[in-house]
């Protein structure tokens, strides 16, 4: 598969793409800068939003202008044409310094949820959290080190969440009509020495999951079977969604943050935007109903 660069604009940790097949424009978020970009695949050009905090991930929604996130502080609301961020108060961990946010993902029914890590992911202090329509939010789960690449199978009866220091991707029975989960067991099992970052599940079940420092991308039917890997041109791809006016094209994230100086030169690609063209179709990512 032809991998290509997109846009003229490097990310330090590039992360969280996300598709509008509405106004067919591309997001994605540089984590720890707090920053969002929204790109246009068509024209190349791209607009850039300071939110003014680390920006773990950001979702569209349904029925008011502007995005969900999940930020340093807790789940938030931007609005572009303010360039004005509003906190929902109070928030999960809004007082704990430890943690933030880092991926999240909007389920079937409109409800956001949200996963915390400490800042290093060397400790299990990471939660999992669902922000309801009503801005009220749960804690699902806890004792996660890096809550990451998160979705749902085409059925919307399973949820499928990363942990990467765990090096797995785990399964959760999930119930649509409350937004609950149960039932957590392993669906892939990664190599100790093998770092799954973000993901996307596509039309037909399949995974497909950026290895952090792994240089590729990891293909998996939806029994969770390894059909392809994906090589990079960089060192630290971080997530990918399919977007494209046919949702055919993979669109991947990734970051030069771990990398020294001396690496940044030998890796100029690093913390682009990529893409692939597939002939696989995604899911349209899911809205915010809030």
């Amino acid at each position: 598969m032809q991998v290509a660069p997109l846009f003229n604009s490097s990310a330090e940790h590039g992360e969280g793409p996300v598709w509008d097949p509405i106004s067919q424009k591309i997001y994605w978020v540089d984590l720890l800068q707090g920053i969002y970009f929204k790109g246009d695949l068509s024209s190349s050009t791209m607009e850039e939003f300071s939110i003014g905090q680390p920006l773990g991930f950001l979702a569209l929604r349904a029925n008011q202008e502007g995005l969900v996130m999940g930020v340093r502080d807790g789940f938030g609301f931007y609005n572009e044409k303010s360039q004005l961020f509003n906190l929902i108060e109070p928030s999960p961990e809004q007082h704990n310094s430890e943690v933030r946010f880092n991926d999240g993902a909007v389920d079937p029914e409109g409800r956001v949820f949200g996963g915390t890590m400490e800042w290093n992911g060397a400790d299990n202090k990471g939660k999992l959290f669902r922000l309801n329509t009503d801005h009220s939010w749960n804690v699902l789960e806890e004792n996660i080190h890096i809550t990451n690449g998160m979705g749902w199978n085409p059925e919307k009866d399973t949820f499928f969440m990363i942990d990467t220091n765990r090096n797995a991707v785990f399964a959760y029975d999930y119930e649509i009509e409350s937004g609950n989960i149960s039932n957590k067991r392993t669906h892939i099992k990664f190599a100790n020495a093998e770092f799954p970052d973000g993901m996307t599940i596509d039309s037909e079940g399949g995974f497909w999951i950026a290895l952090w420092g792994g240089s590729k991308l990891v293909h998996f039917d939806k029994k969770g079977n390894k059909i392809e890997e994906i090589l990079m041109p960089v060192s630290h791809p971080t997530s990918c969604c399919f977007g494209g006016a046919d949702l055919k094209t993979l669109i991947i994230t990734t970051s030069k943050v771990a990398l020294s100086e001396k690496e940044r030169l030998e890796n100029p690609l690093a913390g682009r935007l990529f893409k692939i063209e597939t002939n696989t179709v995604g899911q349209i990512q899911s809205r915010y109903h809030g």
